[in-house]
């Protein structure tokens, strides 16, 4: 299986980041690495050589899913949707595909988070009510 890797190094206007885009014949996975300042060739060239375990790469997509499929419309609807995009978004950059993976991966980790809280505080209050039914008992033993 042949299997192809791409190093993009963006500035997001406070770090230098690499995202790093894996990708074989049915899947595709992205890891992000934050440098500071800006790396040089030799560096990167040196990280990838060294450091290439400690990238922590999002879970791999199946390539199939991601066929894009064309769909044609009339010129001027699809010029007046475009202004209407941009006077929307203003001045937001777009994004790559690896960081709309990147944004995926993290929402899902959120949610995974949020629901492992939610369990625990659950079972927090159970235990808290446990130990008051206990002490109320207790309590209430008689003379």
């Amino acid at each position: 299986m042949i299997s192809t890797i791409h190093a993009t190094i963006i500035f997001n206007g406070q770090w230098w980041i690499g995202l790093f885009e894996r990708k074989d014949e049915a899947n595709y996975a992205v890891a992000k690495h934050i440098f500071g300042q800006e790396p040089t060739d030799p560096e990167i060239y040196d990280f990838v050589l060294k450091s290439w375990q400690v990238l922590k790469f999002t879970e791999p997509l199946n390539t199939d899913e991601l066929e894009i499929k064309v769909q044609r419309k009339n010129f001027k609807r699809v010029r007046r949707e475009i202004r209407k995009l941009l006077e929307k978004l203003d001045h937001a950059r777009p994004m790559t595909h690896a960081q709309e993976v990147l944004s995926q991966d993290l929402e899902k980790n959120k949610k995974t988070r949020k629901a492992q809280s939610a369990q625990e505080k659950q079972a927090e209050e159970k235990f808290k009510f446990s130990l008051k039914q206990a002490k109320r008992k207790q309590k209430h033993r008689g003379h």
